[in-house]
């Protein structure tokens, strides 16, 4: 598995990326600019990640999108070899949210693999609404992907986390990545 991966510069330069960043699922386009290739050659090399079943995807509205799998354990040697390709790599997604100034941010759906979920996006807190909009209208263009998103107030999340709300727990039950939490644990 690891061999054809070690013997290619752009296959080693992907996994590396997909390794270090949060395992959230990319657009072939966000791939492409992450990786700083042309988008064909963005599609063949995560193709070939999965068929090493490195990566996962899901497609939504005919849109293929791909993650890291969790649980397959890259062994420290290969680490090690992949890591001179490290350069400071940041998640744009993240960066933005983080301008956002949220108290909570919760990544669901398609973010993590699954294209069922009634939200993409948990917003907590308060917002200046002209900032979330180009915010979705910039990521909605990268994951060429309408984001289905949430915004709540601290105390209707506190609120409805505390009484089980089927909403909030259909969100918790699967598979999520919390970007920003400034609430505390319950």
């Amino acid at each position: 598995m690891f061999e054809e991966i070690l013997n290619s510069k752009k296959l080693s330069q992907a996994t590396f990326s997909f390794i270090c960043l949060p395992a959230r699922a990319y657009s072939i386009n966000e791939a492409s600019k992450m990786l700083r290739m042309p988008l064909g050659s963005a599609s063949h090399i995560l193709n070939r990640l999965q068929i090493n079943n490195l990566l996962k995807s899901v497609s939504k509205h005919g849109k293929k999108y791909f993650f890291y799998k969790p649980s397959v354990d890259v062994p420290p040697w290969i680490k090690n070899k992949l890591s001179k390709f490290k350069r400071k790599q940041e998640d744009g997604l993240i960066e933005d949210i983080k301008k956002l100034s949220p108290k909570a941010v919760v990544l669901s759906g398609i973010f993590c693999g699954y294209s069922n979920l009634p939200v993409d996006i948990l917003l907590v807190g308060r917002y200046d609404l002209k900032k979330v909009q180009r915010f979705l209208e910039k990521w909605q263009g990268i994951m060429s992907l309408e984001l289905n998103y949430s915004i709540m107030s601290e105390s209707e999340f506190i609120d409805r986390r505390d009484t089980f709300d089927k909403f909030i727990k259909d969100i918790f039950d699967h598979r999520h990545l919390v970007i920003v939490d400034k609430l505390g644990k319950k």
